[in-house]
């Protein structure tokens, strides 16, 4: 699979992820390849407690791995992925710094 196929794949799973997650507050993802071309999965949620909420969760990689695999991600590629989340309160600080 090339990476532009990997790219479509991991782009189709955000759809389905972000929605299933948008009860702990997750309002959009985005990826981007790391530095070994693994996909870096980042969801954003509306406040730093869904944010701090979401990540304490133990089933979310799981979850998200399931997703990938499930619309085509090769699993050496699943495997990698690692997940990052941030929130709009988090992000708006930001420039208040």
């Amino acid at each position: 699979m090339s990476q532009d196929d990997v790219g479509r794949s991991v782009d189709a799973a955000l759809v389905p992820m972000v929605a299933a997650l948008g009860g702990w507050g997750v309002e959009e993802g985005h990826w981007l390849p790391d530095r070994e071309g693994a996909p870096v999965i980042w969801l954003r949620t509306r406040t730093r407690a869904q944010q701090s909420g979401l990540q304490s969760q133990v089933w979310l990689l799981p979850q998200v791995q399931v997703t990938l695999t499930r619309l085509g991600v090769p699993h050496d590629i699943v495997w990698r992925v690692r997940v990052e989340i941030t929130s709009t309160e988090a992000e708006d600080g930001l420039f208040l710094e």
